[in-house]
């Protein structure tokens, strides 16, 4: 039976609760806003399938990789609406044309992030673009098994634990799936998310009804977290919006997101996608400030996507190290922010924006940003 007596074992993939056969563990929010799972004990059979696919017990090795490249979808459109540089729409339409579908993050009408399954291309502006906040997945990895059994191609995307969730509770690979994860940071409380959407309609008057967590329409570089009301826009650059700063700080992360075990080529997805900050630095002449993705290759299926995307797309050559130069978390897991602790215990004193003139000084951590 799974019990979580660190708070720094749970990565929330939700595996756990996906594969009990009796249906006895539950996900539930602790004081921080985060899930973890909880046992009913009298219905647990001690078949220890939890335990099995729990990817924080079962954590992988270091592999070599199979390529590194910057990317640049050659469709403008797509790249200025996508985080980085568009990479993660070009895996999903060739897997959408090949009859198969995809599954990713996306914001519902409530503002809320969840994984969603697409089957066609016009719904995968809804998946294009970072949502930074820990997405809910509902039975998502239940329908994935269903449907590779099937013999369904699907993509399924998400960060770099979840994919790690998804694959032990699969138990077996799958010639039909195909997975992509994401750089992170570390992924904020969805309650500290909340808190500031409040916070927003309280000023405005009104609810938030949208939100774009990337928006480029200063460039790439200086990329803006945009909230929207019906009559108002609040937001600022990432280093400078309240919420992004506590992020990016890791003062509002998930505990697991300290020591993660999936980064430094230990992902266990096909790709690996990020933003390729230090373009400029490393071969200016390919950026253009609309965004390059950094893509990592981690196996033969991922090259072989990888081979089927490339004619629509511009592609750099690159290595590893020049990849994680100026990504941080491409590499290495961002420590907890020494507040971490005042600000989650007395959270509701302050504001967000309160918080962030508090406890941030003017130099804010070089990292990287989190889901794509």
């Amino acid at each position: 039976m799974i019990l979580i007596d660190d708070k720094s074992a749970c990565c929330d993939c939700g595996a756990c609760a996906s594969v009990c056969p009796k249906k006895c563990i539950d996900l539930r929010a602790d004081d921080e806003g985060f899930l973890y799972p909880r046992a009913d004990e009298k219905s647990c059979i001690k078949c220890g399938l939890c335990e099995k696919v729990c990817p924080l017990l079962h954590r992988p090795t270091r592999h070599s990789v199979a390529g590194v490249y910057g990317l640049k979808n050659k469709d403008e459109e797509v790249r200025l609406t996508s985080s980085s540089g568009g990479c993660f729409t070009l895996l999903a339409q060739a897997v959408l044309k090949r009859g198969g579908c995809v599954y990713g993050a996306v914001l519902d009408e409530e503002l809320t992030v969840r994984h969603i399954r697409i089957d066609s291309e016009n719904e995968l502006p809804r998946l294009r673009g970072s949502k930074y906040v820990q997405s809910l997945l509902g039975d998502c990895f239940k329908e994935t098994a269903a449907l590779l059994k099937e013999g369904k191609t699907v993509l399924f995307s998400g960060t770099p634990c979840q994919i790690a969730g998804l694959k032990g509770f699969l138990r077996r690979p799958y010639d039909g799936l195909y997975t992509v994860d994401v750089v992170c940071h570390g992924v904020p409380s969805p309650a500290v998310y909340r808190k500031h959407l409040k916070e927003i309609a309280a000023k405005a008057g009104e609810p938030v009804t949208a939100v774009r967590f990337r928006s480029k329409e200063n460039g790439w570089k200086n990329g803006r977290t945009l909230f929207y009301t019906a009559h108002h826009c609040f937001g600022d650059t990432k280093r400078r919006e309240p919420y992004m700063r506590l992020f990016l700080n890791s003062v509002c992360t998930r505990p697991s997101c300290s020591d993660c075990a999936f980064n430094d080529r230990r992902s266990l997805a096909d790709l690996t996608i990020a933003d390729y900050w230090g373009i400029d630095k490393q071969f200016p002449d390919f950026d253009d400030d609309k965004g390059v993705t950094l893509t990592i290759i981690n196996t033969e299926k991922g090259q072989a996507l990888f081979d089927a995307i490339e004619k629509n797309a511009e592609i750099l050559v690159t290595d590893f190290a020049k990849g994680a130069r100026y990504n941080l978390a491409v590499a290495a897991s961002m420590p907890v922010h020494p507040a971490r602790r005042q600000f989650f215990e007395n959270l509701n004193e302050h504001s967000l924006e309160e918080w962030a003139a508090l406890l941030l000084d003017k130099k804010e951590n070089e990292g990287s940003e989190g889901n794509k």
